[in-house]
């Protein structure tokens, strides 16, 4: 809870910077985002919500999903502490190294420049690994085969679908200079010039 909670205070300066500098017609409402992300996609990242943070909350407070539990060490529990911290550090350095041009979908804003500083020096999609280990953190911290590993593989699905439209719009939008980024750069991983 402590760690889902976390998460969303670390977006507020980004969520509240990208409401102040948002030019009107780039508002979408809930129907515009549907249709962008597509209806898969969208359900997916409903489902993922649920499954990172609505399941775990509930198996932390009832015993609803008990017959679903397995056994691991608790060496793998206090494991999972730093993996979720690092996630929470990536997700916040990711998103102030964004700042204005941070989306809650794939969309490039009007004069969007192509961010290559901070953390994107290194990696592409640093809120990808970001929710990545947030979803290994969860399988090591919470032992249970639904509530531990559900989070963890609906965010692959989602990246799996994400990632390479991202990269598309990214590859139109910038050309060649994207390019040469992508040659230079890790996706998930990091890779420093």
């Amino acid at each position: 809870m402590a760690g889902a909670i976390g998460a969303y205070l670390l977006r507020i300066p980004s969520l509240k910077l990208n409401v102040r500098a948002q030019i009107p017609d780039e508002r979408m409402n809930q129907q515009q985002r549907i249709h962008r992300e597509g209806y898969l996609l969208s359900i997916l990242m409903i489902l993922w919500f649920m499954a990172a943070q609505v399941l775990p909350i509930l198996y932390a407070t009832t015993d609803w999903f008990g017959r679903f539990d397995f056994w691991l060490p608790d060496a793998c529990y206090f494991a999972g502490i730093p993996v979720f911290i690092l996630a929470l550090w990536l997700l916040w350095r990711s998103h102030t190294d964004l700042a204005r041009s941070w989306s809650a979908v794939v969309q490039i804003k009007r004069n969007q420049q192509l961010v290559t500083a901070g953390i994107y020096g290194c990696m592409r999609h640093p809120i990808y690994s970001a929710h990545l280990l947030w979803g290994l953190a969860q399988v090591l911290m919470i032992h249970n085969w639904l509530c531990g590993f559900a989070g963890f593989v609906l965010i692959i699905f989602i990246m799996v679908l994400r990632i390479p439209r991202e990269e598309r719009l990214l590859l139109s939008q910038y050309g060649e200079e994207y390019r040469r980024y992508m040659q230079t750069t890790g996706g998930l991983l990091p890779r420093c010039r």
